[in-house]
């Protein structure tokens, strides 16, 4: 779809009462929800991702538990690290957007494709506990509370991942997948401060960033740039709502934000869109607040960032 034409749909659907519902109705019906399309793979693959930085990092998974920001429709991410061994992990979403039908679906898929997802798993492939808990995912048949009970998942939703019910330590990794990018700067900060006091000493925060203009996901006529033309105005005129809000911060902004934060970051790896870079050397017009900013910071697409708390203070001492 047009991506205006997409913009415009979305603006009016926000306006209305039960916005959220009808928004789903439609991507049901019509859009990447449909029946039939959701692929889990991808969401397995950030949550290995994820696992391998930690494994990196000189950590393991195993029995450890995981916040994570932004359950979103289902919780990929959640079963892949219980797949690996995690303890546990909790989901936090400001909306309650998990959907039973799409979970379904999910496991279907699974059920399928079982040896596939084996294969996808890599290094944890031969591990007697992945295995194990892998029949056991793909032979539920349950609900969604029993689904989350079976894989160690705690749903909080809504939830306000600023401010958490949870004591100080109570976590081992504090994650996300594609999330950060919705959310305005200063809350990310605000979140980053939580995660500071709920996380275990040693305990590392790790996130995958989406740095494109999501719209370029399904009009091929835009490039991954195309948002930062626009002002800031601008952009909320056509993207200020619930379902397409994005920040539009660039790869190193979010990494003095991480700093700002009071973390010490370990690792990061970045993805850059050729493309963007073509057309932003060719003079791609671009609001004042990105001009000082090279083709390339500006092209990165994809940010994999780790950093910790521990020994923050120690050092600035």
């Amino acid at each position: 779809m047009q991506w205006q034409k997409k913009a415009r749909l979305q603006r009016v659907i926000a306006s209305l009462p039960m916005s959220n519902t009808i928004y789903y109705a439609i991507q049901r019906s019509f859009g990447s929800l449909r029946p039939g399309r959701h692929d889990p793979t991808d969401w397995f693959q950030a949550a290995l991702q994820i696992a391998r930085w930690i494994r990196l990092s000189g950590q393991e998974i195993t029995g450890k538990k995981f916040l994570e920001v932004g359950a979103g429709r289902s919780p990929e991410i959640p079963i892949a690290l219980w797949l690996c061994g995690a303890g546990g992990t909790t989901t936090v979403d400001l909306n309650a957007y998990l959907s039973e039908a799409v979970v379904a679906e999910s496991i279907r898929y699974m059920r399928r494709h079982s040896h596939r997802i084996g294969c996808v798993f890599g290094e944890y492939g031969g591990h007697s506990e992945l295995k194990d808990r892998l029949r056991q995912l793909v032979s539920f048949s349950g609900g969604l509370e029993a689904l989350l009970q079976m894989a160690n998942i705690e749903y909080l939703a809504p939830g306000d991942a600023r401010n958490l019910p949870y004591p100080d330590g109570s976590f081992d990794f504090h994650i996300s997948h594609a999330v950060l990018e919705h959310i305005p700067q200063q809350c990310i900060f605000e979140i980053l401060t939580e995660a500071k006091r709920l996380l275990r000493p040693q305990g590392l925060s790790i996130h995958i960033i989406d740095l494109s203009d999501h719209f370029s996901h399904d009009d091929g006529s835009i490039t991954a740039v195309n948002f930062l033309r626009f002002s800031e105005e601008e952009w909320h005129r056509w993207a200020g709502n619930q379902f397409m809000y994005h920040n539009r911060l660039r790869a190193h902004e979010y990494m003095n934000l991480f700093e700002l934060a009071g973390m010490r970051l370990l690792k990061h790896s970045v993805t850059i869109d050729q493309r963007s870079v073509e057309v932003l050397r060719n003079g791609f017009p671009l609001d004042v607040r990105y001009r000082h900013i090279s083709p390339e910071n500006l092209a990165i697409r994809s940010l994999n960032i780790m950093g910790t708390f521990s020994g923050v203070q120690q050092e600035k001492a």
